[in-house]
């Protein structure tokens, strides 16, 4: 998991790419609240604040996964970009670069695909359009 010195610089150079808002408040969830406050809401007091865990982001990652492969089998744009940038955030703060990400075709399969890779996910399980060498 990345420290809080890193989390904080990442935010600081990623939000300036991120106007919608889908991949920095995964960032902003792993802070400590003390590191957090700046960027919440007044009314946030941190009594209940507590830092996203390792544990909880592969959960999530993994959770999430066949909604991003609807997504993208439905050719839906917006959303398979979101779900992209969620996977950048959370494979960056287990330690991951998947910067490379962001340009993508195929609604963001061949990085679904990565990522699957990554977490040890049978992709093929949600892909609709799976090809092989022997297609034609």
């Amino acid at each position: 998991m990345r420290t809080q010195e890193e989390i904080l610089k990442r935010i600081e150079q990623r939000q300036n790419n991120d106007p919608l808002g889908f991949e920095t408040p995964y960032y902003i969830y792993a802070l400590t609240y003390e590191n957090a406050k700046k960027y919440l809401k007044p009314e946030c007091n941190g009594k209940d604040w507590k830092p996203t865990t390792e544990e909880e982001i592969k959960k999530e990652a993994s959770e999430y996964m066949p909604f991003a492969w609807e997504k993208a089998n439905g050719c839906r744009g917006i959303s398979a970009g979101r779900s992209i940038a969620h996977y950048i955030a959370w494979l960056w703060l287990l330690g991951e670069d998947f910067d490379d990400m962001e340009d993508y075709e195929f609604y963001g399969k061949p990085q679904l695909i990565r990522v699957c890779e990554y977490f040890g996910l049978d992709h093929k399980q949600w892909d609709n359009k799976v090809r092989t060498n022997t297609d034609e």
